[in-house]
Order: C-alpha cells, then structure tokens, then sequence
C-alpha cells in the first residue's frame, strides 16, 4: 500500500466579503447543489469544503484543472463527518492511480479553514484498468 496527502488553508473572509452576486456565481461553479444546501449562509463551511477540494485533487496529485471542482464533491454523514464521492475525471485519475480510500478531515477557527486528505493507493503497478 501507498499513501497520499494533500493539505489546505483558506481564509474565512474570502467567502464573506465576496460581493453577494459574484459569490452566487462563484458558488454554482464550484459547488454541487448538495454542498450549497450543507453550506447554507455559513462561511466557515464554504470556507472548509472549498479547503477540503483542494486537499483532496492534491491527494490525487493533480490540481484543479485535469478535474473541475464540481467533480469533487464533499458529503457529509449522518455524524457530520466529511466524505469525499468522486465524479468523472476525478473518479478516472483516482482509478489510474489506484487509489482505493480517501480519509478527510475538516477544521476553522474564526479566520481559517483547513483541511487535510489522505489516500489510500494500491502498490504501484498494481491500478487497476480503465
């Protein structure tokens, strides 16, 4: 087995001082409908879910650009805890690279969000086929 991680930070006032209209905007592009109505008008969990996207494509060992952000989505459980589903090329890189779990964790202070993805990979050479 391998591992992978992928760290990040962001700054809560990011989301709170976007102008109301760029933020929609922002918000349809980066966000799925599911992650819209788990952030609500909260922006420490804008803030986290956008940190936690960002951890997870450099779990993949990519960035955002070979995947969209929207093929990254970020779930959570009935407990409140973060899970990572995959989308198209996100779910092809995560494929071809083997990857066969991914652990998140999310956490703010009043400024920061942060979050930290690890992943779990077959031995190299073992991926398994498109």
């Amino acid at each position: 087995m391998r591992i992978t991680s992928g760290l990040d930070l962001v700054e809560i006032a990011r989301f709170r001082e976007l102008n109301p209209a760029i933020r929609e905007r922002f918000y349809q592009r980066v966000f799925t409908p599911a992650e819209i109505d788990y952030i609500g008008k909260r922006f420490e969990a804008a803030a986290g879910i956008f940190s936690a996207k960002e951890a997870v494509v450099k779990a993949l060992g990519c960035g955002i650009g070979p995947v969209s952000w929207q093929e990254v989505e970020i779930l959570h459980s009935a407990e409140g805890a973060p899970q990572v589903q995959l989308h198209g090329q996100a779910l092809q890189l995560a494929n071809q690279i083997g990857m066969l779990q991914c652990s998140l964790s999310l956490s703010h202070t009043r400024e920061y969000a942060s979050a930290v993805a690890v992943a779990l990979l077959e031995e190299e050479g073992t991926s398994k086929p498109q």
